[in-house]
């Protein structure tokens, strides 16, 4: 069990320019952003403007914080997320602007380069206890809420906000908050295998 935390993950320039991001996590380790299998990311939007074009990636993006974030694909509506919209999952090939409806916004990103990873992401609430099994690497981020325990076989640890659970493995975690929270869940498989549902 592999904890990211938010607050050691430097900022860095998008790859457009237009913004910064946080990684939190890239796989392979040594990786960068022309040759990743799997890439996780917070990003602050700053300013309206292009996403970054990432061709044969599969992307999942959702709000953390802010008053609301528009998208247009090739100048049309595509989506309007806000920080309890349903995830949005669409191709990196596309070509996506974006304006801010109230400000600056932080949103989360999930990408897998389909020719070698692909993903099934979603949102959990948890007040209380929780015990989520899994068959495969699984990547687990709290959204919202001030702090949840997990624990496996191997470790417990504390979840804040903003703070990434890595598993490379099958296995069962122990979750528990003393008070309501979000979670972004996601299921993760390398290789040439496709999920239900996945992006």
């Amino acid at each position: 069990m592999h904890i990211v935390r938010f607050a050691d993950c430097p900022p860095s320039p998008w790859k457009n320019g237009g913004g910064i991001t946080r990684q939190l996590l890239i796989r392979p380790a040594a990786a960068n952003l022309d040759d990743f299998a799997l890439r996780v990311s917070v990003a602050d939007v700053d300013s309206d403007g292009p996403f970054s074009r990432f061709d044969g990636i599969d992307r999942t993006l959702t709000l953390l914080e802010g008053g609301g974030l528009q998208l247009q694909r090739d100048g049309a509506p595509l989506a309007t997320l806000q920080a309890d919209s349903p995830l949005l999952h669409f191709a990196g090939e596309w070509p996506i602007s974006s304006q801010r409806l109230a400000g600056k916004v932080r949103d989360f990103n999930i990408m897998t380069r389909r020719s070698r990873c692909h993903h099934r992401a979603e949102r959990l609430s948890l007040d209380g206890s929780l015990t989520l099994a899994h068959d495969g690497p699984l990547l687990l981020l709290l959204a919202q809420g001030d702090a949840v325990t997990v624990k496996n076989d191997d470790a417990g640890d504390t979840l804040r906000q903003f703070d990434l659970l890595w598993l490379d493995h099958a296995g069962t975690l122990q979750l528990h908050s003393d008070s309501a929270c979000q979670l972004l869940l996601a299921h993760v498989v390398f290789g040439d295998t496709r999920i239900d549902g996945d992006a």
